[in-house]
């Protein structure tokens, strides 16, 4: 069971993880520090996270969605032996206009910007400036040309391999949209079908023509999956699509593919439009609603629907099909959970990432949140397709943390996505980083854990990497940078996925700030 009981210099700490790096580095090679690299090991890990909060001038953001994406990867090539780092920001319009600007130029935003724009430029972004393309959330492997970096809009950058440099930037197109249709939002997670391997994801579409030409009745998260054509471009194909109430729009940030139906979890961050500008203000929390789990099914695209008391959650752990004692078709659905309370209500949700907090050493998480995520987590959802009915479980809390930790950040083993599993690999952390954050394994079969933390030492997501030709699923390593509080620099650390214990380190010769997501690339 982990223990998070070590304590450091917060402040220091957060102040690092999320500043602004502006330091770049191509393709350098580095060195092991401790341990050894298995042999086995032949690919990348990429990671993306936002590397710049302000430059020159007065204008900055203070959340860590709305600092400009910095990529980074670390190679390990099985035949030389060589390991080589990359770290460069995304070329997107935003970072290009401001280095141009020296300065952070107005955009739409989800938490704070300072200073708060003006009414000029509030209508300048409307009407005149390009489309946000910061993608700082997720990386993917979307098309064939490189490394696909992406946010909660279905508009991706794809980046060179090797050298991280801008390749293009693209909106799919929606082969089952009409022209009175608008679309937006979209899961800055993609998925696999456990089977063909092929990429999905949603964009939700809104008609306003009230369905009079486009036969659309109500707002719909369209889902399609994605495959690259003989020219070279991402293209998709539509798979069904969920409708739902115009009032009823939810954040869905991950979703889940099983081998026959995908699962929108619609849980209780609501969306409302409010500004176009001020992202943040859209999303709220309503705990007066059910969460809502849509099952769309592959083969007849027609979707049930199962309801459950209020929840949070972000980052699917995994879900699969399996039949009950009678026979009965349940899916299986797991997700990292928190249920906070009817009254909740912070400026925005996503004030928890304002990054200003953090670096005051006046400002305490308030009662209310400590709360909430004291009532972290892991909740399995059955969805019984033949009796309609909905269960919720939590399983037993299976780290021994404060009471103001988290867990989140889910990976598993990729070719159990989609089937039935049982090891997950999360980050354990204080939410307001004033403790030690650490990795745990979860055993859901036998409800077990083990971790690993050391002192002054921050993980972020761990990225999970099997041994090739191994069947056991826990068989591989675990992979994560890791901040050292104390001397501010960065070492990418590996894991045995069977014990945590720490087969090697390797040296990284910039700090890399926090980030969000990442994803092994073979070979």
């Amino acid at each position: 069971m982990l223990s998070l009981t070590s304590k450091v210099g917060s402040f220091l700490l957060v102040s690092n993880l999320y500043s602004t790096q502006l330091d770049e580095v191509t393709d350098v090679e580095v060195a092991v520090k401790f341990g050894t690299v298995p042999d086995y090991l032949h690919g990348s890990l990429y990671r993306v996270g936002a590397g710049l909060y302000s430059l020159g001038g007065e204008r900055r953001v203070n959340n860590i969605v709305d600092g400009l994406a910095k990529l980074h990867r670390w190679s390990f090539d099985k035949e030389t032996g060589k390991i080589r780092v990359s770290s460069k920001f995304v070329r997107s319009s935003v970072y290009n206009r401001t280095m141009a600007a020296q300065e952070i130029p107005p955009i739409q935003h989800m938490g704070e910007i300072h200073p708060p724009l003006t009414a000029f430029e509030k209508l300048k972004i409307l009407f005149y400036d390009d489309k946000n393309d910061n993608t700082n959330i997720a990386v993917w492997d979307l098309g064939t040309l490189g490394v696909t970096t992406t946010t909660e809009q279905p508009l991706y950058i794809d980046n060179d391999k090797v050298t991280l440099d801008f390749i293009r930037k693209y909106i799919p197109p929606s082969d089952d949209k009409t022209i009175f249709e608008t679309e937006f939002l979209s899961a800055s997670h993609f998925n696999k079908h456990p089977t063909t391997g092929i990429s999905i994801n949603y964009k939700i579409h809104v008609a306003f023509d009230k369905g009079i030409f486009s036969g659309k009745t109500g707002p719909a998260y369209h889902f399609y999956e994605y495959h690259t054509n003989s020219d070279g471009d991402v293209v998709t194909k539509s798979l069904g699509h969920v409708t739902v109430a115009a009032d009823d729009l939810r954040i869905v940030h991950s979703f889940g593919v099983s081998e026959h139906f995908i699962i929108l979890p619609r849980f209780n961050m609501c969306f409302k439009w409010n500004s176009p500008i001020d992202i943040g203000s859209n999303i709220y929390w309503d705990a007066r609603k059910p969460a809502v789990f849509d099952v769309l099914s592959l083969e007849t695209k027609k979707v049930q629907t199962f309801k459950f008391t209020a929840y949070d959650g972000q980052h699917i752990i995994n879900s699969f099909e399996r039949h009950n004692s009678k026979g009965e078709l349940e899916i299986v659905v797991d997700f990292p959970t928190r249920v906070y309370p009817v009254d909740f209500h912070e400026e925005t949700v996503y004030d928890v990432l304002n990054v200003d907090r953090y670096k005051d050493p006046n400002w305490k998480i308030s009662d209310q949140t400590i709360r909430v995520n004291a009532r972290c987590r892991i909740t399995r959802f059955i969805l019984n397709t033949a009796t309609g009915e909905g269960i919720e479980k939590d399983f037993p809390v299976m780290w021994n943390a404060p009471a103001d930790s988290g867990i989140e950040f889910p990976t598993i083993h990729p070719d159990f996505r989609g089937r039935p599993y049982c090891f997950a690999y999360l980050q354990v952390s204080n939410k307001d980083f004033s403790g030690a954050a650490g990795i745990i394994k979860l055993d859901l079969c036998k409800e077990e854990s083990i971790g690993w933390e050391e002192k002054n030492k921050f993980p972020v997501e761990p990225i999970f990497v099997p041994r090739p030709g191994s069947s056991d699923e826990d068989d591989g390593v675990v992979l994560s940078p890791v901040l050292d509080s104390v001397d501010n620099s960065t070492s990418l650390y590996i894991w045995s996925a069977k014990n945590l214990e720490v087969l090697a380190i390797v040296e990284t010769p910039i700090t890399v700030p926090f980030t969000l997501h990442g994803l092994w690339f073979d070979g």
